[in-house]
């Protein structure tokens, strides 16, 4: 992945040099620090996934210049290497957000969710049965059978809930995906961005890190400037322990162990009969 990644950072930005290879462990990118004779940052990435590339080169032309100078801007891609070129944003990732940096992000996020008009979801709870479905064949030797139970029955109460609206969302929203510093807070990675109800979108950062710092989530839900309904936050709870239920499966195919025992963690605190701090209003 990496040769032909580096031909094609060079056919679009001319002479250059890679300073560094930023890709994640699991492998399913390959992320290269690319710098022009100009001295500019440019990042170049490659997806394995074609349905990763199409997520991420959707939402960098139709959703992510919403957020102007806090995100990186699609230079040029390719459709058969399924490559892209990103501008450099400033900023560092930090292991420690505090209030300030949860409510610029909540800022942000408002923005990235009304980059195009909500839509009723007809068939939502229909959907979100599918999901599970599909994933049940590859949960063997991962969730255990009260596990796989529980989210089935947080799927069947979908069922009774208000029928939600779905808008852009980024899907990875936590701070491993924002970049702080003098010039604020930058968002990256839009890779898994798609059409979701807007509190699922903060589901990880509710049955995360606002788990023990509510603040934190008070601090952002002031910069989205809404709080969720009950019903919103019955939603999440149980769109969550779906969500958890696969990315635990994810986690074991792509050997990311820690990941896999956080994510059983946060399934096992729904089990217990707990939500995420987001607060209702």
């Amino acid at each position: 992945m990496r040769v032909a990644l580096e031909g094609y950072a060079s056919r679009v930005l001319g002479v250059s040099h890679v300073e560094r290879e930023v890709s994640w462990e699991h492998g399913a990118t390959c992320v290269l620090r690319v710098r022009d004779r100009a001295g500019r940052t440019w990042y170049a990435k490659r997806h394995r996934r074609k349905d990763g590339y199409a997520r991420e080169t959707f939402a960098y032309r139709h959703w992510v210049p919403v957020l102007g100078d806090h995100a990186p801007r699609l230079r040029a891609c390719d459709d058969g290497l399924q490559a892209l070129v990103l501008s450099a944003v400033p900023g560092t990732h930090a292991q420690e957000v505090g209030a300030e940096g949860h409510h610029q992000a909540g800022v942000l996020l408002r923005r990235f969710h009304e980059a195009a008009p909500p839509e009723p979801w007809e068939g939502f709870a229909a959907a979100k049965r599918a999901r599970l479905e599909h994933w049940v064949p590859r949960s063997a030797g991962v969730i255990e059978r009260g596990e796989l139970d529980f989210v089935r029955s947080r799927v069947r109460e979908l069922d009774g809930l208000p029928r939600p609206a779905r808008v852009p969302c980024h899907l990875d929203y936590t701070p491993r995906n924002w970049l702080t510093g003098e010039e604020g807070l930058h968002v990256v990675d839009f890779e898994w961005a798609a059409t979701e109800v807007w509190i699922n979108d903060v589901a990880r950062l509710s049955f995360g890190a606002w788990r023990e710092r509510p603040g934190l989530g008070e601090a952002f839900l002031d910069g989205y400037g809404r709080r969720p309904t009950e019903d919103e936050l019955a939603l999440q709870a149980s769109c969550y322990a779906l969500t958890a239920m696969w990315m635990m499966i994810w986690a074991r195919e792509h050997g990311e162990a820690a990941f896999e025992a956080g994510l059983r963690d946060q399934l096992h605190f729904l089990m217990r009969g707990e939500r995420g701090k987001t607060g209702a209003g």
